[in-house]
């Protein structure tokens, strides 16, 4: 699917896969580097995927932050 502002008739540049499985829970990347999740399964986190772009639409650059790479935040 194309990105915002990419045109259509054009095939992107090849993507890796977002999703991927640490010590048996799954997390997605966000095109800013930064890693979301545990998700007990890879469904759940292609589910959550849709639930953070509508976050980042709605969230004001301070909320984004903490989704940077650089962010150093303890769980």
């Amino acid at each position: 699917m194309p990105r915002t502002g990419e045109q259509s008739e054009h095939k992107p540049a090849i993507r890796s896969d977002r999703f991927f499985k640490l010590h048996n829970f799954w997390f997605f990347a966000t095109r800013e580097g930064a890693a979301v999740g545990p998700f007990d399964s890879k469904e759940g986190a292609v589910q959550a995927v849709s639930d953070y772009v509508e976050f980042v639409q709605k969230a004001g650059p301070e909320a984004l932050d903490f989704f940077t790479s650089e962010a150093r935040y303890a769980v």
